[in-house]
C-alpha cells in the first residue's frame, strides 16, 4: 500500500502544470514521502485543480468533513494545496509541483532534508514538460524595436493590474535552508489576482502592495543583478519573478546546459559593439549565464548562453551592449488560453470561487 499510493500520486502530480516525472534514482518517491502521510496522499488524489470546499472534497476521498479538513489544513501548512477564503468559505485546489508545492513548501517550511531532496530531484533528473518562465528584460536598450507586447514588458504588465502582492523569494528561502548566505534582495516576487490572494489570505505569506511600490521593487532588482521573468498566457500574466541567478531553481537548472538560449523563453540577445566597448567587465559580472567573458584583449559573447534578460545592457556605463529581437520567425508569446500549463489562470480560479461563494461550504 505505502509504495502504491506514492506511485499514484506521483503519477497525479505528473499530470498538473510541468509534470513530476520519475527518475531513474527514485528520489522523487523519497520526496513524496517526506512530504506526505499516506492519508495526506489519499487526500490529495481526491482534489482537482479548481478550488472546492472541504465537504465536497471529503465526500469524494470518503472521509468525514472534520478529518478531511484537518488532513487539508495540514497539508496546506506544507505547501500542497493552493487555498483561499471568500466571505468565510474556505476552498482548496490541489497545487502543482511547480507553480505550487515547491514554492509553498520553502515559504512554509524549514526542513533541511526536504530541501536536499528537492534539490536532488530538481537537478538530478527533474525534466520540465514545457517552459515555465519567460526572461524579459526592463528599462534595457533595445535597437531595432519591431514590437514589444504586453507579456514583454514587465513596466505594462504592472500597469495593467489591480491585484499585486509582494513575497519572499521561495527560492532564496529554499537555499538558506541549505545554508546559502546570499545577500540580493528577497522580498521580489511579485503575484497578480488568485496568486497574490492565495498567498497573502490563503497562506499568510506576502502583503499586499500599490503599483507604484511594485514598480520600484521592480527597479532595486533590477540594479542588483535579478533576473525578470514572468509566467501566465496571453490573456493575463500572473507574476513577475525577479530571480537570483545563485539561487533560482530554473536559472540554476539551464546553466548546467551548454546552450541555455536553446531553453529560455526570450525574444531577445544582447549585440556588443566592439568599438565602443571599455573592457570594463561590469557586464561579466552581471551575466547570469556566463554568455560574456574577457580574453587577452577583448570581451567576448556567446549568443547559445545569452538568454536576453538585459541585464548587461543596464550594467553598461557607456551603451557597448543592446539588445536586439531575435528573428521573425523565432519570436515566442507566452501560451495561447487554455494552454498555459505552468500556471492555470487567475479567471479561472475566480470562477470556481464564485461557483461556492453564498453556499454553505
Amino acid at each position: 500500500m505505502t509504495q502504491d499510493i506514492y506511485q499514484r500520486l506521483r503519477e497525479r502530480l505528473d499530470e498538473y502544470a510541468l509534470g513530476f516525472p520519475a527518475t531513474k534514482s527514485g528520489v522523487e518517491i523519497k520526496l513524496l514521502q517526506r512530504m506526505f502521510t499516506e492519508k495526506e496522499a489519499e487526500i490529495y488524489l481526491s482534489l482537482s485543480r479548481g478550488l472546492e470546499p472541504a465537504n465536497v472534497i471529503a465526500e469524494r476521498a470518503g472521509y468525514s468533513v472534520e478529518e478531511a479538513t484537518e488532513l487539508l489544513e495540514s497539508m496546506t501548512a506544507k505547501g500542497a494545496t493552493l487555498p483561499t477564503k471568500r466571505d468565510g468559505i474556505r476552498l482548496y485546489s490541489a497545487a502543482p509541483f511547480m507553480h505550487g508545492f515547491y514554492e509553498n513548501n520553502a515559504w512554509m517550511q524549514d526542513d533541511k532534508e526536504l530541501a536536499e531532496l528537492m534539490d536532488a530531484y530538481l537537478l538530478g533528473g527533474f525534466q520540465a514538460r514545457g517552459k515555465a518562465l519567460r526572461t524579459i528584460p526592463v528599462n534595457a536598450s533595445i535597437k531595432d524595436e519591431r514590437s514589444v507586447a504586453l507579456f514583454d514588458d514587465v513596466i505594462k504588465i504592472i500597469e495593467s493590474k489591480e491585484r499585486i502582492g509582494v513575497m519572499p523569494c521561495p527560492c532564496n528561502m529554499h537555499m538558506q535552508v541549505l545554508g546559502s548566505e546570499c545577500e540580493r534582495p528577497r522580498e521580489v516576487c511579485i503575484g497578480f489576482d488568485f496568486y497574490a490572494e492565495y498567498c497573502i489570505e490563503g497562506l499568510g505569506m506576502g502583503r499586499w502592495i500599490d503599483r507604484e511600490e511594485a514598480l520600484e521593487i521592480v527597479k532595486k532588482a533590477d540594479a542588483a543583478g535579478l533576473v525578470h521573468q514572468t509566467g501566465g498566457d496571453t490573456m493575463s500574466t500572473e507574476c513577475v519573478c525577479n530571480c537570483c541567478p545563485d539561487c533560482c531553481t530554473s536559472l540554476r537548472t539551464i546553466k548546467l546546459y551548454a546552450a541555455p538560449a536553446k531553453i529560455a523563453g526570450s525574444n531577445y540577445h544582447a549585440q556588443l559593439s566592439e568599438d565602443d566597448c571599455t573592457q570594463c567587465e561590469t557586464c561579466v559580472g552581471r551575466c547570469p549565464m556566463g554568455a560574456l567573458t574577457m580574453g587577452d584583449d577583448a570581451l567576448s559573447l556567446n549568443l547559445d548562453r545569452c538568454i536576453g534578460c538585459g541585464l548587461c545592457t543596464t550594467g553598461c556605463p557607456v551603451g557597448a551592449i543592446t539588445l536586439v529581437q531575435k528573428d521573425p520567425e523565432r519570436l515566442t508569446g507566452p501560451l495561447p488560453p487554455g494552454k498555459a500549463i505552468f500556471m492555470r489562470p487567475s479567471r479561472d480560479f475566480e470562477e470556481d470561487i464564485q461557483k461556492w461563494v453564498g453556499k454553505k461550504g
